[in-house]
């Protein structure tokens, strides 16, 4: 199964990103491959946080999922985003959704 995923929850909310990387975990484990994750509103603070990075980093590695920022949200908190995040617009997200089996939100 293909499975894409939105998140919008701050960095300051450590829990449901940790919640977001046991989601990765299991569903690369059971076979499953992670195609996307959108990051959106509040959500793309998470690329300007320097002991976030490394673990996304890792999940871009091990995963090969596209990591994308929301350009909306990237301009309205100024974000100059490092790899293996890079902007991207709604029509990603609808085009990862449309080609994915599931799109789960951690919000």
């Amino acid at each position: 199964m293909e499975i894409s995923l939105i998140i919008r929850t701050s960095p300051e909310n450590a829990r449901r990103l940790v919640l977001a990387h046991r989601f990765i975990q299991a569903a690369t484990e059971q076979g499953h491959t992670i195609r996307q994750c959108f990051f959106q509103s509040e959500g793309v603070l998470t690329a300007s946080q320097s002991e976030r990075l490394a673990e996304w980093q890792q999940i871009a590695d091990d995963t090969k999922a596209e990591m994308l920022l929301c350009s909306q949200a990237v301009e309205e908190y100024a974000i100059d985003p490092e790899a293996p995040f890079q902007i991207g617009g709604l029509g990603a997200l609808v085009e990862a959704a449309v080609k994915s089996d599931r799109l789960v939100s951690f919000v």
